[in-house]
């Protein structure tokens, strides 16, 4: 089976992330805590290795946009490339690579909401 743990920074999303995965029948399998991404320890959250989704502010809703870019650079800083652990961002920024410091090993085109973003995907085994 698998296990997973949500971080977010707003203690709201505790709640709702823990309701939704209930009703999708996965509540068991599922931590959640708050936490900044700018303290992301990807030894702490993942020593085995894994995966990473993080679906960031994109500047609209949350956030402004020179915060959301601010917040992007300090992903690249804390999401520490590993052979083991693989990291997939959605946002619609279209410099969000030069941003958060590192090429996409690739993107896909899709939608949340009504918003076109991009799904940034950098593959584990890239860092061998």
């Amino acid at each position: 089976g698998f296990s997973a743990k949500g971080l977010d920074i707003d203690g709201e999303m505790k709640r709702l992330c823990l309701l939704n995965a209930r009703n999708a029948g996965v509540g068991p399998r599922i931590s959640f805590e708050n936490a900044d991404v700018r303290d992301f320890d990807v030894e702490k959250v993942l020593p085995n290795g894994g995966v990473v989704i993080c679906n960031p502010p994109y500047g609209e809703r949350m956030l402004d946009v020179r915060e959301a870019e601010k917040l992007y650079k300090d992903m690249g800083r804390v999401f520490v490339p590993r052979e083991d652990v693989g990291y997939y961002i959605i946002t619609p920024h279209e410099d969000f690579e030069d941003l958060f410091g590192r090429k996409a090993d690739k993107r896909r085109k899709l939608y949340n909401g009504m918003i076109k973003c991009n799904l940034y995907m950098y593959f584990a085994k890239r860092y061998k």
